[in-house]
C-alpha cells in the first residue's frame, strides 16, 4: 500500500511539475525568456558624434528611452552608432568607426536620401527623423510597438561568465526561428554609463553622457544556417554590468528590422 502510494505522489507531483513548466512557456515572460513567441519590438538607432553641436540633446534623449525600456521592461532596443565624420573638425569622438558611417550611408540610400547627417534616428529601419525630435520618437516607437515581429530572434552566453575579463571576449549563440530571404543577424555589444569632458570641436567643454553606444558590431549571413555562435571581443576598461548584447534581423536591401532581442551581461 505505501508503495502505491508512493508511487501516486510521484506520479501527481511529475503532472504537477509538468504542467506548471508548461504554464511558465505559455505566459509573456516565458515566451520572452525562450524566445517561441514572435513579440513587437522597436530597435532605436541613434547615428550621433561627439562632435556634432546638435547631437547631445539626441543623446540625452537616448539616454532617457534606454533608461524607460530597462526600468518598465519595455522591448525597446536603443543604440548609439557614432559616426566618423565629424572628426575632421578638431575633436576624434573615441567611439566612432567608419562601420557606422558605412551603415548610415546604406539607410540613406534605402530612404533614397543623398546625404547623411546627424543626429539621425531611425527605428526598426522604416521610420527616421531627426534624433532630438521627442514627439515623432514617441510615435515612432508607439507604431512599431504595435506589430508583431513575423520571426524571433534568441541569443544565449556559451562561455564561462568568470574567464570573459581573461580571455577579453564573449562566446554568443543565436537562433532565428525563420528564414527570410537575404537576411542576417546584427550583433552589438553597447555599453551604458560613458561620460566624455570634450576639450576641442563644436562641444568643447562640455560633459557628455552616453547610454548605450555601439562598442562593437557585426552582421552575420543567415542564409546558410538559422543557428550557431561567434565571438565578440569586448570593449577595453569592461564594466560587465554596464554591458548589453542586442541581436536583431534585418533585410539588407530594404534594411527593415524583423526581429529583436538582448542580453545583459550580468
Amino acid at each position: 500500500m505505501r508503495n502505491r502510494k508512493r508511487d501516486a505522489n510521484r506520479h501527481s507531483l511529475a503532472i504537477r511539475t509538468l504542467a506548471a513548466a508548461a504554464a511558465i512557456l505559455a505566459s509573456p515572460a516565458g515566451a520572452k525568456d525562450a524566445g517561441v513567441e514572435p513579440r513587437p519590438f522597436a530597435v532605436v538607432e541613434l547615428f550621433t558624434s561627439e562632435g556634432c553641436s546638435s547631437c547631445p540633446p539626441a543623446e540625452r534623449l537616448l539616454n532617457e528611452i534606454v533608461a524607460d525600456a530597462r526600468e518598465n521592461g519595455r522591448r525597446v532596443f536603443p543604440l548609439a552608432f557614432h559616426v566618423d565624420y565629424w572628426n575632421r573638425l578638431g575633436w576624434t569622438d573615441p567611439y566612432s568607426d567608419p562601420q557606422y558611417t558605412q551603415r548610415q550611408r546604406r539607410y540613406a540610400n534605402a530612404f533614397n536620401h543623398r546625404s547623411v547627417y546627424t543626429p539621425q534616428m531611425i527605428v526598426n529601419g522604416e521610420a527616421e527623423f531627426v534624433g532630438s525630435d521627442r514627439a515623432e520618437a514617441r510615435r515612432a516607437i508607439a507604431v512599431a510597438l504595435e506589430q508583431t515581429a513575423k520571426i524571433t530572434v534568441s541569443l544565449s552566453f556559451n562561455d564561462d561568465p568568470n574567464k570573459r575579463a581573461e580571455t577579453e571576449q564573449i562566446d554568443l549563440g543565436y537562433v532565428v526561428s525563420d528564414n527570410i530571404k537575404n537576411a542576417v543577424l546584427q550583433i552589438a555589444v553597447v555599453e551604458r554609463g560613458l561620460v566624455t569632458d570634450v576639450p576641442r570641436g563644436e562641444n568643447a567643454g562640455r560633459k557628455l553622457k552616453h547610454d548605450n553606444v555601439v562598442r562593437v558590431f557585426r552582421t552575420i549571413p543567415l542564409a546558410d544556417s538559422l543557428e550557431g555562435s561567434t565571438t565578440l571581443p569586448l570593449p577595453e576598461s569592461l564594466e560587465p554590468r554596464h554591458i548589453t548584447v542586442i541581436g536583431y534581423v534585418q533585410d539588407p536591401e530594404t534594411m527593415t528590422i524583423l526581429s529583436a532581442t538582448a542580453l545583459d551581461m550580468e
